[in-house]
Formats: C-alpha cells, structure tokens, sequence
C-alpha cells in the first residue's frame, strides 16, 4: 500500500517524471498559461509553487535551487525578474487550475493551468495613462506615413494596370496585321483569276 506517498507517479518512472515536470514548468514560466491533462496540471502546480516561493527569496542560493530544477537560464532570469516581483505581497495561490472538458482523441480530462497574475495586465494599466498625455503627437505622425504609404501603392498599382493596357493594346494590334495582309493577298488573288 502507498502510505503516505502523496506523489503522483503517472505513470513513468522517476527520471522520467522529474523531466516531464521540468519541461511543463518551463513552458508554464515561458507562456504563462499552458494546456495539459488535469493529473499533470495538479502536479505540475505543486512544483511552480515552490519554484515561485523561490524566486520571491531572491537570493543566491534560491536562484541555484531554481536552475538546478529549470536548467533553462531565459526562463529562470524571467522568473526572478518578473514572476517574482508580482507575487511579492501574496503568499500562495500563485497559479490556478481550470478545468476545460475531455480530450477529443482518447477523452482525457484536460486543463488550463495558468499564473494568476499576468504581465499583459499590468503592462495596460501602466501604458493606459502616460500613452493619453505624451504619445498624441508620434501618433498623427504614424497615421501620416501609413497614409503616405497606401498613396504610394495606388499609384503603382495604377501605373501597373496602365503599362498592361498598353501591352495589350500592342499585342492586339501586331495580331491583326498579319490578318490583314492574309485578306489582301486573297483579294491580289481574287483579281488576278478575274483577269
């Protein structure tokens, strides 16, 4: 019996699961919300928490423990930069689990585990009201040159169609002439019997 082992082996071995584990919490770091099998996700959360709870210490040996689990150096700078600095007044609940139905293929039950707090919503709040006062000016200057730039390629397009209307109007003309001698050689012909 399995007293008091509360890892969930899903079944692989040890080497194995400690690999799955990594490259899920890498990619969860990396995204900020993945998609993965709910016995996964609930694993997987034990371990980004731990991971974040590190990350929030910031010091030197919390950030080897980190990589000696990560082993991807992006990923871990990311993590002590910015996932770190947002959960520094919360203790806990740093990811959540959300049950999303079965897996079309073999009806495995699927979840999306995302970081509660994101970057994205931070950033809008921040770029929101400085972006009301000093950015007004750059903007007519971009709408200018977009409108510079679509003028520019009418006038090609128009001196495109103009060049194959002349084209046209050339072969057409080359095309009717041998027709044309065709129909006074058989006139020359013509007159020629009568004669």
């Amino acid at each position: 019996m399995r007293h008091q082992k509360r890892v969930k082996t899903l079944n692989r071995t040890k080497s194995h699961r400690k690999a799955l584990l990594m490259n899920l919490a890498n990619a969860l770091f990396h995204h900020e919300s993945i998609k993965t099998t709910t016995t996964k996700a609930m694993e997987l959360k034990k371990v980004a928490e731990r991971l974040i709870t590190l990350a929030k210490r910031k010091d030197l040996h919390s950030l080897r423990l980190a990589f000696s689990f990560l082993r991807d150096k992006a990923v871990v700078k990311k993590l002590f930069a910015e996932i770190g600095d947002r959960y520094n007044a919360i203790n806990g609940g740093y990811t959540r689990v959300l049950k999303i139905g079965n897996r079309k293929g073999d009806n495995a039950p699927m979840a999306l585990i995302e970081l509660t707090q994101k970057k994205e919503e931070k950033k809008e709040k921040e770029e929101k009201k400085p972006a009301k006062k000093a950015e007004k000016k750059p903007a007519k200057k971009t709408e200018k040159k977009t409108e510079e730039k679509t003028e520019k390629k009418k006038e090609k397009k128009t001196e495109k169609k103009a060049e194959k209307k002349t084209e046209k109007k050339t072969t057409k003309t080359s095309e009717k002439k041998p027709a044309k001698k065709k129909e006074t050689v058989k006139e020359e012909a013509a007159e020629k019997t009568e004669a």
